[in-house]
């Protein structure tokens, strides 16, 4: 058995569950966090911004609102580096809404969808990293800003710097938290809209969240052994008998190979002892004739249940 030698970082990147959740977290440190990411169960046009001090939350594009925020870590991206990726992030707190919605910013008549909304991207504060939203709804030019003051606690800002006459709506379900302060200029006009008169340039709502109900607990995520195998083993070891850098696996089990061990020459049989020493001490017995390119060792990357699911799955090849 037989793999291209990679580095730390790489065989993070590539696989074990519990080291690739670790090695792949986004960490947020003194300075503010923003990723541009898919969400599982969210949005395909998410920008994750992560705070030093645990507040993180989520903007969608489409929508051009926060929709959801989670206190504590920041990002697991090990469904973007794990495999081929394109299985999106995880956020790494218990995730809440923010009650908005599908497009909370209206203008004129609150029970009318804007024609058009246009995201327009954000800009960075150079010191604290932290991002302003920056779109379009309907021609009026919207900047929106998020922040928290504590835990539960959660600020909106929107400021108009167009600074257009025109009524502005922002639809908000007010009993998906504890409390929710207007500042000036703003009044509730009707169950779950909030009018922002026409003459204000700067509006800000805080939000006092519902508890969460539950601790967050951190998904662990059980490849299979087909999933393993793709991981860890098909850059080296074909199933359909093509040869590559490793012996194929096609017929592997019950195989014999003349491998070299202890500088010497000898046939061992493919079985789940060999299977296993090849994993975690890829250089007790070398096939021969695949000396040139050393197999990685995966004996700190590869858990004894995922070893098992691995031998299952190769056994199972013809």
């Amino acid at each position: 058995m037989r793999l291209l030698k990679i580095s730390s970082l790489l065989l993070c990147l590539l696989g074990g569950v519990a080291l690739a959740q670790r090695e792949t977290d986004v960490v947020v440190r003194d300075k503010t966090v923003v990723q541009r990411c898919v969400l599982v169960g969210a949005s395909a046009r998410m920008v994750a911004v992560g705070m030093p001090g645990g507040f993180n939350y989520a903007f969608d594009g489409m929508r051009c609102a926060p929709v959801e925020v989670w206190f504590g870590g920041f990002l697991d991206f090990n469904g973007e580096t794990n495999g081929r990726g394109g299985n999106g992030c995880k956020p790494l707190g218990a995730r809440r809404s923010l009650g908005m919605d599908p497009v909370p910013f209206r203008l004129r008549d609150p029970d009318a969808l804007p024609d058009s909304v246009l995201f327009r991207g954000y800009r960075r504060n150079a010191q604290t990293g932290e991002p302003t939203f920056l779109f379009e709804v309907d021609g009026v030019r919207v900047e929106q800003r998020v922040s928290s003051s504590g835990a539960d606690c959660v600020t909106l800002e929107l400021v108009f710097p167009g600074g257009e006459p025109v009524e502005k709506f922002y639809r908000l379900n007010p009993s998906a938290h504890v409390l929710v302060e207007l500042g000036e200029g703003i009044r509730w006009s009707g169950p779950g809209i909030l009018k922002i008169a026409a003459a204000v340039r700067k509006a800000e709502v805080k939000i006092q969240l519902k508890a969460s109900g539950k601790a967050f607990v951190r998904e662990v995520v059980e490849l299979t052994g087909a999933d393993l195998y793709r991981n860890f083993c098909s850059a080296c070891h074909s199933t359909d008998g093509t040869k590559l850098i490793g012996p194929t696996f096609k017929g592997l089990w019950g195989r014999e190979e003349v491998v070299t061990r202890n500088g010497k020459s000898g046939n061992v049989t493919v079985d789940e002892a060999y299977v296993r020493e090849s994993i975690l001490n890829p250089q007790a017995a070398i096939v021969q004739g695949y000396e040139q390119v050393p197999m990685a060792n995966f004996s700190d990357v590869l858990t004894k249940e995922q070893i098992e699911r691995l031998m299952d799955y190769l056994k199972g090849l013809e």
